[in-house]
């Protein structure tokens, strides 16, 4: 079973519903899908997805598993650090997972990976850095 603050916070945030993102999973881990659209395309050569994109992907994981794990949906990016490790494909979706690594008083430490064939061949991680109540 979902919390439903995460699907109300999907339907409520302009860019949640921008990205089309749906969850998979919020137990133990906050796993996600977003599903491939054109106006993701980063480099047309390629038809890679966009940077910005998959780092948004990721912001986006972090703070579903933040809401989820300190059941608030009071919560401020602070930082992110996104590694990109190889190409995201156009037409193929993303899969996304982010792990609530420390959650204090009122900071909250998220590290968030998203791949596209298999989680062991991830196409970005990120560690991520939220504010909250």
């Amino acid at each position: 079973m979902i919390n439903q603050k995460l699907i109300d916070f999907l339907e409520e945030t302009p860019y949640a519903r921008n990205y089309g993102t749906e969850i998979i999973t919020s137990i133990p881990e906050t796993e996600c899908v977003t599903r491939w659209q054109n106006i993701f395309t980063g480099n047309p050569l390629l038809r890679a997805w966009h940077g910005g994109v998959v780092s948004g992907v990721l912001e986006l994981t972090g703070t579903l598993a933040v809401i989820n794990s300190a059941k608030t949906k009071e919560c401020a990016l602070l930082s992110i650090n996104t590694s990109y490790l190889r190409p995201a494909l156009g037409d193929k979706s993303l899969f996304s997972r982010a792990t609530v690594v420390r959650s204090g008083k009122r900071v909250h430490t998220v590290s968030a990976v998203v791949w596209q064939n298999s989680p062991d061949e991830p196409t970005a991680i990120a560690s991520l850095t939220f504010a909250g109540k």
